[in-house]
């Protein structure tokens, strides 16, 4: 009986880890319900906390890598994949907070999702930023460079619809811009 009891936990066990794949294989090519997983630890050098400062601002970015629940668009095909995901912290010169996503932190409506390959550069990453409260509005964050701590983004509107209902059309006549509240270009540090 003992024997039986192993012989199915090392079949169990065998079974989820077939489920696996590397983070990089293509959705199409595995089962569904499959697990695109981190197996080689490259989102782990994103995670934690990152600063920086633009216009008298620190920017605070939270990036955490968690199992996200997936599917082939129309979907179908089921899968897991490790993404990272993120929140932002703004800070004035003064010490007013403008912005604080990070302190109530959510995995289920995060300001960014990533990383994949960016398509402007082959070697560099790209995060996307989904700004809340800006009309659908969002934003692709090339990363042009990265090295130990520290890693430079840059900012770059993502095409998207006019929306006549939306709240900051007056703002973006009067501006140029959305209310983004986040530089065009920055380098961040990991604390």
């Amino acid at each position: 009986m003992k024997n039986l009891f192993l012989i199915i936990a090392t079949m169990l066990s065998f079974l989820c880890k077939a489920q696996e794949y590397p983070l990089n294989t293509d959705p199409s090519e595995i089962p569904n319900n499959a697990y695109l997983k981190d197996t080689n630890n490259e989102l782990d050098k994103y995670v934690g906390l990152w600063k920086g400062t633009w216009n008298g601002k620190t920017l605070y970015l939270q990036f955490n890598k968690v199992k996200t629940s997936s599917s082939i668009p129309g979907d179908t095909h089921p899968y897991y994949k490790d993404r990272i995901l993120g929140a932002r912290k703004v800070i004035a010169s003064n010490g007013i907070i403008e912005i604080d996503k990070i302190t109530n932190f959510n995995n289920t409506d995060p300001e960014f999702t990533g990383i994949s390959g960016s398509l402007r550069n082959g070697n560099w990453k790209r995060l996307y930023f989904y700004p809340q409260n800006m009309c659908g509005k969002s934003a692709a964050l090339d990363i042009t460079n990265f090295s130990g701590n520290q890693m430079t983004l840059h900012f770059e509107y993502m095409p998207s619809i006019y929306k006549e209902d939306c709240v900051h059309n007056s703002y973006v006549d009067q501006n140029g811009d959305f209310p983004i509240n986040f530089p065009r270009d920055i380098v961040l540090t990991k604390q």
